[in-house]
């Protein structure tokens, strides 16, 4: 990643190029850097999900609010 993220200052085009594809069984196409890919393939690689974790509506509205810019988790 660190050398994606030199070369990208030296060579924009790396950060700035897109490529359709449908990477990791993503149900739809979209357009993605080389960088996006290498991010999400160490990801993909690394982490695995918690069997034990559900998925429900205040779940997603908390991650919703944090993700969220200006508007705080509390509110």
């Amino acid at each position: 990643m660190r050398g994606l993220v030199v070369m990208a200052l030296s060579t924009p085009e790396v950060a700035e190029d897109r490529w359709p594809a449908r990477p990791f069984g993503a149900k739809s196409q979209a357009e993605w850097s080389l960088p996006a890919m290498g991010i999400a393939s160490l990801g993909s690689a690394f982490l695995e999900p918690d069997p034990a974790f559900e998925w429900d509506g205040s779940r997603r509205a908390g991650l919703v609010r944090a993700l969220t810019p200006g508007i705080s988790a509390g509110a």
